[in-house]
C-alpha cells in the first residue's frame, strides 16, 4: 500500500488554524511601473506588501520605520554547466577539483551581497526531497589544495613550461568559460570561475558573451567548455531528475545540457519514477543527488534569497511561504489586522505589484499574477495545497487514498487508482454546491481538451468519475507517485459554466470580470478591475474555511450575559446568514471550549 493511503485530514497534524481564514476584507493589487515608486508608496502607507524586491530597494527599505524585510530561498539556483562530452572535462577529477576550488561562500556574500546561500545539490534546499546538508561533504568553501590534490592523483601535470597543467594523454587544453554579458552578476560569476581554474594550474579565460546565443548552443548540444546558467522550479516534485542529467538524453534537444552519462545514476530512474511509495521515490532522489554532486557535471554556485517587505503598523500575521515569500497566496490568507484597528477581521491589504493581468482564463495566461495568488490560487481550489513549509495539505479532499494492484486486486496490474472524499460544504460563488462531480469533469475536461496545458501531465489517466455526491475515483494506466500531484494541484472547475463552454473552445473562454461574473470557489473574488491600474478582490463570505468571528466575551463576569456556551452559539447561529452556517462541526466545538474555558477563568 502506497504511503499516501488513507490520509484524513487529523492524520496529516493540520492545524484548524491554518486552515481558517481569510480574515481581510478585500486585497488591493496596485499597479506601480517604477520600482522607486514602490519603494516611496509603501514608505508612505499607500502599500502594505511589496515583494519581488531587488537588493538595493530591500537595503533602502530595510532604514525605514515600520517595515520589515523578509527573504525566502528562490526554489532555484545560479550553477555553471561543464560539457562532460568533451575531453578532458569528462574526468569527474577535473570537474570536483573546480567545484573544490571556486568560492561559493565569496560568490553569496560578496557577488549578491549576502542574499544568496551556497548549494551543492541540483533540488534546491527548500526542496523536501533536496539532500543539501545531509552529504558527508560540501563545497562551499574554496579549498583550493584539495583540488590541485584531485588533479595530480588523476594524472594532469604540470607543464614546466607553460605552467598549465596538462591532460592525463599529454596534451595541453584550455578552458573557454562563458558567461551572459547583460547580467554583472554573471560576468563576475565567470571570472570567480576562471580564476579558480587558474589557481588549479588550468589554462582557464572568462568571456562574456550573448546569452541566447550560448544557450541555443546547449539547447541542441553543440560546442561548449563551460557555460553559466540558471534553473527555476514551479513545485517541489522531483520527477525531473530522471530526464535533467540521464544518459538517455545526453544527446536530446532541451535536455542534459552537460551531456553527461553515469550508469549508477541511471539505475535510480525507474524507481524514482515508478515507485508508489514516498519513502522509494525519496530513496531514490537521494541517490541520484547523491551522485550529481559527487561526479559534478554542474556545479551549483548558489540559492538566492529573494527579499520581499511589509508594514507592521497596521496588519500582522504575514506568512512566509517558502514558494511565494511574504506576497504569495498564504498571507493574503491569513495577515490580518491588528486588535488596536478593529481585528482581527477587516480592512484592505494594499500590494504592489509591477503590471495586472489582462486575462482572467487561467489556463492560457501567462501572466504569474494571474496563475498565482489572484487567480489559480486565490479563486479556484485543488484537492490538495502546498502549505507554508512546502508540504502537501489536504485542501478540498478530506481524505484520500491510493492503490496499486498488490494492495487491491481489482485494480489492473500496472495501474494506480486514487480514491479521494471531499469536504461536503464547499459552494461556488453562485450557490451551486462544488461535488465530486465538478472534480472529474475538471480533471477529464484538462485531459481531453485539446492542447489544453493543464492536461498534459493527464495523458495517462484512464477513469476520472464520482462515485457518490462527495466521493470519486480516479485511475491511471501506469504506476507512480507523482500522479497523486497532476490530479491534486489542478484547479477545479465548475461543471454546470463549463459543460456549456466545451472543451474544443477552452482558449475562447475569456471571462470579464466584475461585469461578467466569474463563477469561483476560492476565498476571494473579483470585486473592481481596472486594467493597468488596479484589481480588488473581496472576501467570498461562504467560504468553506471561513474564519468565524467568536462572539464577544464581556470583560465584566457579572454582566448579564450568563447563558450557557450552548446558547451562545445559538444565539450567533440565529443571528448569521444561512450560507454563512456552512462551518465545520469541528469549529463549533472550538467555538465552545473558549466560551468553557471563559467561563472556568471567570468564575
Amino acid at each position: 500500500m502506497m504511503s499516501v493511503v488513507s490520509v484524513p485530514i487529523q492524520a496529516q497534524s493540520i492545524s484548524s488554524d491554518l486552515k481558517s481564514g481569510p480574515y481581510v476584507d478585500k486585497l488591493l493589487y496596485k499597479t506601480i511601473i517604477n520600482g522607486e515608486d514602490q519603494v516611496q508608496a509603501l514608505i508612505d502607507g499607500e502599500l502594505d506588501v511589496l515583494g519581488d524586491l531587488d537588493i538595493s530597494a530591500a537595503n533602502t527599505l530595510a532604514e525605514a520605520s515600520n517595515i520589515e524585510i523578509s527573504s525566502t530561498l528562490r526554489n532555484g539556483y545560479g550553477y555553471i554547466s561543464i560539457n562532460c562530452d568533451k575531453y578532458p572535462f569528462n574526468f569527474t577529477a577535473f570537474r570536483r577539483a573546480l567545484a573544490f576550488a571556486l568560492d561559493k561562500e565569496a560568490i553569496s556574500e560578496e557577488d549578491l551581497d549576502g542574499y544568496a546561500q551556497p548549494l551543492d545539490s541540483c533540488v534546491p534546499s527548500i526542496n523536501p526531497f533536496s539532500v543539501e546538508g545531509q552529504l558527508p561533504y560540501s563545497y562551499y568553501e574554496e579549498n583550493i589544495v584539495l583540488g590541485n590534490y584531485l588533479l595530480d592523483q588523476a594524472g594532469f601535470v604540470i607543464d614546466n613550461e607553460t605552467g598549465f597543467r596538462l591532460a592525463p594523454n599529454g596534451d595541453a587544453f584550455d578552458v573557454l568559460v562563458e558567461s551572459a554579458q547583460s547580467s554583472s552578476n554573471s560576468v563576475r560569476i565567470g571570472q570567480r570561475v576562471a580564476d579558480a581554474l587558474n589557481a588549479l594550474y588550468i589554462d582557464g579565460r572568462s568571456v562574456p558573451t550573448d546569452f541566447y546565443e550560448y544557450l541555443n548552443r546547449i539547447y541542441f548540444h553543440g560546442s561548449y567548455d563551460i557555460v553559466f546558467l540558471g534553473d527555476s522550479f514551479n513545485n517541489f516534485d522531483v520527477d525531473w531528475l530522471a530526464y535533467h542529467f540521464a544518459s538517455d538524453y545526453s544527446d536530446s534537444p532541451y535536455w542534459n545540457f552537460a551531456n553527461f552519462q553515469n550508469d549508477t545514476y541511471d539505475s535510480w530512474r525507474d524507481q524514482l519514477l515508478h515507485a508508489t511509495e514516498y519513502e522509494e521515490v525519496y530513496e531514490a532522489a537521494f541517490k541520484m543527488q547523491e551522485v550529481f554532486v559527487y561526479q559534478s557535471p554542474q556545479i551549483i554556485c548558489y540559492e538566492n534569497l529573494l527579499p520581499s517587505a511589509y508594514r507592521t503598523n497596521k496588519f500582522e500575521g504575514f506568512v512566509n511561504d517558502v514558494n511565494d515569500g511574504i506576497s504569495g497566496w498564504w498571507t493574503n490568507y491569513k495577515v490580518r489586522l491588528k486588535s488596536e484597528h478593529g481585528g482581527p477581521f477587516g480592512g484592505t491589504l494594499q500590494i504592489g505589484t509591477w503590471t495586472i493581468p489582462d486575462c482572467f482564463n487561467f489556463m492560457i495566461t501567462h501572466s504569474s499574477i494571474t496563475s498565482g495568488p489572484i487567480a489559480i490560487e486565490g479563486m479556484y481550489e485543488s484537492l490538495l495545497r502546498i502549505g507554508p513549509d512546502g508540504n502537501d495539505i489536504p485542501w478540498l479532499a478530506e481524505s484520500y487514498t491510493a492503490e496499486t494492484h498488490s494492495d487491491n486486486p481489482s485494480v489492473p496490474d500496472g495501474y494506480t487508482r486514487f480514491n479521494f472524499d471531499i469536504i461536503q460544504n464547499a459552494t461556488w460563488s453562485d450557490g451551486t454546491p462544488l461535488t465530486a462531480d465538478d472534480v472529474a469533469y475538471s480533471l477529464n475536461y484538462y485531459r481531453d481538451a485539446p492542447g489544453n496545458p493543464l492536461g498534459v501531465s493527464l495523458s495517462d489517466m484512464t477513469a476520472a468519475y464520482a462515485v457518490t455526491t462527495y466521493s470519486m475515483r480516479i485511475e491511471f494506466s501506469s504506476e507512480s507517485y507523482w500522479h497523486l500531484h497532476s490530479i491534486s494541484y489542478k484547479p477545479i472547475m465548475p461543471k454546470h459554466v463549463f459543460i456549456e463552454i466545451g472543451v474544443d473552445y477552452w482558449n475562447l473562454w475569456n471571462p470579464q470580470p466584475p461585469e461578467e461574473p466569474i463563477v469561483t470557489s476560492g476565498a476571494f473574488n473579483i470585486s473592481r478591475y481596472v486594467l493597468g491600474e488596479y484589481i480588488e478582490l473581496t472576501k467570498n463570505p461562504d467560504y468553506f474555511f471561513d474564519a468565524v468571528p467568536l462572539p464577544e466575551v464581556p470583560a465584566d463576569p457579572t454582566d448579564t450575559n450568563t447563558g450557557t456556551p450552548l446558547e451562545i452559539i445559538m444565539e450567533v447561529i440565529g443571528n448569521a446568514s444561512p450560507l454563512s452556517l456552512m462551518i465545520t462541526i469541528p469549529s463549533l466545538v472550538v467555538i465552545a471550549i473558549v466560551i468553557v474555558k471563559w467561563r472556568l477563568e471567570t468564575t
